[in-house]
């Protein structure tokens, strides 16, 4: 398996997230300590067990929220995406050849005419991510 990163989300989406997280997580709280206060005696223990649920995920909901607007990323960070064997990969129609013909090997993919080469010819094709060598 290999492991992907998400991309970063931007400035303005973390600060909602984390304004919206904290509205969540704060409503969850006071939820419970109204519940469970000293002064809440009128309140029938099962509205309080009922409340109580709800109040947790609320927490649950907004305190992801909130730490993930804190992180920058996703919630899941990076994702598992399992290696694909060339032999299972169904052919597929190669695209327009580049100047020089170079094609990704796995998925057939042109390799553009600004391609990053190294100076060895390893180079990863901008579609499946694979590492292929143009010199072979």
């Amino acid at each position: 398996m290999s492991r992907v990163p998400l991309p970063q989300v931007p400035g303005p989406a973390r600060v909602l997230m984390g304004v919206f997280g904290l509205v969540f997580a704060g409503v969850g709280v006071c939820v419970l300590v109204l519940m469970w206060g000293g002064e809440a005696d009128f309140v029938p223990v099962a509205a309080r067990i009922f409340g109580s649920l709800i109040a947790v995920a609320f927490l649950a909901f907004g305190g992801t929220m909130a730490f993930t607007a804190l992180r920058g990323e996703g919630s899941m960070g990076s994702v598992d995406v399992p290696d694909v064997d060339p032999r299972f990969v169904p052919p597929s129609q190669p695209g327009p050849a580049t100047p020089a013909g170079y094609v990704c090997p796995r998925c057939g993919a042109a390799l553009g005419a600004k391609a990053d080469v190294s100076p060895m010819g390893d180079v990863k094709c901008p579609f499946c991510g694979q590492w292929f060598n143009v010199h072979r």
